[in-house]
């Protein structure tokens, strides 16, 4: 048997023979309430809603390029339930967005913590006031402001109520825990909060993944190996990953695992655990995880070894990138025992017997991760990596398809870094009199739907952008400007003038179906005015509560939008106030 590790030699030295035919037996064990966390003794923290706390997500999740790290309390189905504040403490932070966290509060407390609060509705009433008038004061709807003046709460105290702001797809409340002086995020389920949860996590299968060339079930491809399969067959060596997840009592949600740890015959052989996270690390998750399997279908696989360049601090045996190999004859068994933070565990145990002697496939060279690269296309154009955009050594190519079309590669790779790339123009476009701006790089479904834009600048003919996306893309340009319609609220049954009768709001609707949009703004007879922007529902309004208008009078409003090449329109009417 040889355990691979290029920092711990922990067993018999590697046979050039390698890894083998193999057996896989699979027995599994679930515990309820099994152990108690020592973080479930903290207390201090008091709960952020009036109501029961259920959870859509939890702290570690695997989200799209970074774990969550927060709590996503459901909030019922609706907006406006209010938010509380989790201890005494100052307002630190305001920040509102029309992406993200949208509304978020943060407030610092005495014992060194912040709790954070987002995708509020609104603030509390004073400091709503105060946020509006340094909106009015920067002439920006999106700030990011430190107080000043000191805005205090006691524990229990309403700071705001619920909403679905930034990049919400829902009513909800996210709730965060950061050490203040790091602001690094710690798992708010360290602290005692009224959830319930008895469900033990659930342990779906056991990843091999080949190493060169490494054949399982005789195909040179990752294998997933479910409970109910009791013989595979391996030859080479591998890698492991996880396949898990979490749910709690109050909903089915899909959540991520606390911590996971391996043994091989007996002895620890890797585990990790999910404390705290780091905002600078966060597209590390990708490492954390089997990127090719979550990339394609969402599905949370944990890897049972850590890629070179992966720098999340939440593995105990810092360093240890395992692959496993077995001598011929040689059996060992893998138990993975996976665990919640209330102290719920699920365990199984896969025993792996060798098979014949297997000669190692030497791998095509592949380029050094924590090195620069450049690589020229066969027919043109060029993509650049900066040393470390990669976790693990990697293939990188530049493919022409078509006429109009260009496959960026690299097989089952998470970026970290963006890439350079450079795509000639199209030909009938590449002469002197090309446009200088609006050009984009464009990735779309089979049916034509946009699935993702990246704004482009013009060098000598080629086209260039950069990306940590890999796929098919094609070289568009975008000479449109945003569509900007007064809502068909307002609109008269004769005449051009909108009326605002009856209404609290002045409504219009925004959209760009290309760069997307960049900048908003409007102005009443000349003067700025804050036009709040949900690009969610493409929408942008006016409140008359700013009384930033003259009542019961005819005046021009003018709105104007840029999307991200530069394109800009302007809506030029009159409005009737009452």
């Amino acid at each position: 048997m040889v355990f691979r590790n290029h920092l711990y030699p922990l067993f018999l030295s590697m046979s050039r023979l390698g890894f083998v035919l193999g057996m896989i037996f699979l027995s599994s064990h679930v515990q309820s309430g099994w152990g108690q966390s020592p973080g479930l003794q903290r207390d201090g923290l008091a709960s952020p809603l009036p109501i029961p706390l259920v959870l859509a997500g939890n702290f570690g999740e695997l989200r799209t390029n970074h774990f969550h790290t927060g709590l996503d309390f459901k909030t019922q189905g609706r907006e406006g339930i209010p938010v509380l504040a989790a201890a005494d403490g100052v307002i630190s932070r305001v920040k509102v967005s029309p992406y993200g966290y949208g509304r978020a509060l943060y407030l610092n407390s005495p014992a060194g913590l912040t709790t954070v609060y987002a995708h509020l509705q609104r603030f509390d009433t004073a400091l709503e006031q105060w946020v509006l008038e340094e909106q009015y004061r920067l002439n920006r709807f999106a700030v990011n402001l430190y107080p000043k003046r000191s805005f205090s709460f006691e524990k229990g105290d309403t700071i705001g109520w619920s909403g679905n702001s930034g990049g919400s797809s829902g009513p909800h409340l996210h709730f965060e825990v950061r050490e203040t002086a790091s602001e690094k995020p710690l798992n708010p389920l360290l602290w005692n909060f009224p959830i319930e949860d008895h469900r033990a996590p659930q342990l779906d299968a056991l990843w091999f993944l080949p190493v060169n060339g490494a054949q399982i079930q005789g195909k040179d491809a990752p294998f997933r190996a479910k409970h109910s399969r009791d013989t595979i067959s391996v030859s080479g060596s591998i890698r492991l990953a996880v396949e898990a997840l979490d749910r709690l009592d109050a909903a089915n949600n899909t959540c991520g695992v606390f911590s996971m740890e391996a043994q091989l015959n007996g002895e620890p052989w890797f585990s990790w655990q999910l404390d705290t996270l780091d905002f600078s690390l966060k597209l590390d998750m990708n490492a954390h995880a089997y990127f090719p399997i979550w990339d394609e279908q969402g599905v949370q696989v944990y890897r049972l070894h850590r890629l070179p360049g992966n720098r999340l601090p939440v593995y105990k045996e810092s360093g240890l990138s395992p692959e496993l190999s077995l001598s011929p004859g040689a059996s060992a068994a893998i138990t993975v025992r996976i665990q919640d933070i209330h102290g719920n565990r699920s365990e199984r145990e896969w025993i792996v017997k060798g098979g014949d002697a297997y000669y190692e496939c030497m791998p095509p060279k592949l380029f050094p991760y924590d090195e620069s690269c450049f690589v020229s296309g066969l027919q043109g154009g060029s993509v650049s990596a900066p040393a470390d955009a990669f976790y693990d050594d990697f293939w990188l190519y530049l493919e022409r398809e078509g006429e109009e079309h260009w496959l960026l590669g690299s097989v089952g790779q998470a970026v970290r870094k963006k890439l350079t790339v450079r795509i000639p123009l199209p030909a009938s476009d590449s002469s002197e009199v090309a446009p200088q701006r609006g050009w984009v790089a464009t990735m779309r479904e089979k049916d034509g739907e946009l699935n993702a834009v990246y704004p482009a600048s013009l060098s000598e003919g080629e086209a260039v952008f950069a990306t940590r996306t890999f796929g098919t893309y094609a070289l568009e340009l975008d000479t449109i400007p945003p569509v900007v319609e007064p809502n068909r609220v307002h609109l008269p049954a004769s005449g051009s003038i909108l009326r605002m009768s009856g209404r609290s709001e002045l409504r219009f609707s925004v959209s760009d179906d290309l760069s997307g949009l960049e900048e908003i703004n409007g102005y009443i007879d000349g003067n700025w005015v804050l036009f709040r922007w949900d690009p969610k529902r493409e929408r942008i309004w006016y409140e008359l509560s700013d009384e930033k208008h003259r009542s019961g009078a005819e005046v021009r409003v003018e709105i104007t939008a840029k999307d991200a090449v530069g394109n800009v329109m302007k809506w030029d009417g009159i409005v009737a106030f009452p």
